[in-house]
C-alpha cells in the first residue's frame, strides 16, 4: 500500500465513530427530503429563541450520532408530529440541553452552538459533538498530562515513525476517552476526535475537508492545550499546517511549519512540509539532501 494510502488508513483507525454515520445522514436527508419550508434558521441565530418559536413540540429518537458518553440519549425535536413533515429538527442532549439543529435543505446540514452560548455559529455536513458539552462535565486538570502523552504517542507511532502502525493498547487508551467519564481533560480528546472524524469522512467520499471548520477546530484545540499545558502537541501542529494548506493558505502554512520547527526541530513531517514549501531553490535542494541522508527510511521521505 502506498504511503499516502497507509497514512489515511491509520487516520481511519483513530476513529471509533459509528460505522454507519454517513449512511444515517443520507437516511435523514432522504426521510425528511419532502418536508415543507415554513420555519427557517441560519448561522448566527439564537438557538433558544428559535426553539421558542415552535408551538407544540414533538420529540423523536435520534440515530446514534456519536460514541461519546455525553451523546447517549440525544433526541430530536420538531414542530410537527412526523419528522418527515418538519422544516428542521432541533438536537438536544438527554438532559434537554439544546446543542444544534438538523436543517433540511439542499444539501441537508447540521448547525451547532459550539461555544455553549446558544448561538448557532458552525455549519457542518457531519455531526460534531460540541466540546463544551464534554468540558462542562469533565475534570479539567493541568497536572494530569495523560491526554498530552497519548497525543504524543499517536504522533510517534504514526507520523514520526518510519512505519505507520498503532498497537492495540494505544488504540484502547485513545477510545477509552469516549466512554470513561472519570478521565481528566476529555474535551481535548473530543476536539482531536472530531477532527479525525472530519478527515476520515471526507476522505471516504473523496471530498475536500471543510477548511473553516478544520482551522477553527484545530485553533481551539491548540489554544486549549496551551492553556492547560503551555504547549501544543506536535501532531496538532502538523494537522494545523495541513489544514492551512488544504484551505489554499500556502503562505500561512509555510510560516506555520517554520515556526513549529522551532519547537520540534527533529519532527520529520514538519521538516518534509517545510521542504515542500521552501521557495529558495538552493535551500530546498539542501533540505532534500539532508532529509534523504538522515531519514531515508521514513514513509514521507520515501515519497520525495
Amino acid at each position: 500500500m502506498a504511503s499516502r494510502e497507509r497514512y489515511m488508513q491509520t487516520r481511519k483507525d483513530f476513529t471509533n465513530h459509528n460505522f454507519y454515520m454517513r449512511y444515517l445522514l443520507i437516511l435523514l436527508a432522504f426521510l425528511f427530503g419532502l418536508c415543507s419550508r415554513g420555519q427557517t434558521i441560519k448561522q448566527g441565530d439564537n438557538l433558544g429563541l428559535e426553539y421558542k418559536k415552535m408551538g407544540n413540540p414533538y420529540f423523536f429518537n435520534a440515530p446514534g450520532f456519536t460514541g461519546w458518553a455525553e451523546g447517549t440519549g440525544i433526541f430530536l425535536i420538531g414542530e410537527k408530529s412526523k419528522p418527515m413533515d418538519c422544516d428542521l429538527l432541533f438536537i438536544a442532549l438527554k438532559d434537554t440541553t439544546l446543542i444544534g439543529v438538523f436543517k433540511i435543505d439542499n444539501p441537508s446540514v447540521f448547525m451547532f452552538d459550539t461555544e455553549g452560548n446558544s448561538i448557532l455559529n458552525s455549519t457542518s455536513k457531519l455531526f460534531l459533538l460540541p466540546s463544551w458539552v464534554v468540558k462542562k462535565k469533565t475534570k479539567v486538570n493541568p497536572s494530569d498530562k495523560t491526554i498530552l502523552l497519548l497525543l504524543d504517542k499517536l504522533y510517534e507511532k504514526t507520523l514520526q515513525a518510519n512505519e505507520l502502525e498503532l498497537d492495540e493498547k494505544t488504540m484502547k487508551d485513545y477510545h477509552r476517552y469516549q466512554t470513561d467519564t472519570a478521565l481528566a481533560n476529555r474535551h481535548i480528546a473530543l476536539m482531536f476526535d472530531n477532527y479525525q472524524n472530519i478527515i476520515t469522512e471526507t476522505a471516504a467520499k473523496e471530498e475536500k475537508p471543510p477548511a473553516d471548520i478544520c482551522i477553527s477546530l484545530l485553533t481551539s484545540l491548540g489554544s486549549e492545550c496551551m492553556s492547560l499545558y503551555n504547549q501544543i502537541p506536535a501532531i496538532v501542529c502538523i494537522y494545523m499546517g495541513e489544514a492551512l494548506q488544504s484551505a489554499g493558505m500556502t503562505d500561512e502554512a509555510r510560516n506555520h511549519f517554520s515556526t513549529s520547527l522551532e519547537f520540534y526541530p527533529n519532527s520529520i513531517p514538519l521538516l518534509v512540509y517545510n521542504y515542500k514549501l521552501e521557495q529558495n531553490p538552493t535551500k530546498k535542494n539542501e533540505q532534500l539532501k539532508e532529509l534523504k541522508k538522515k531519514y531515508s527510511k521514513h514513509w514521507m521521505v520515501k515519497g520525495l
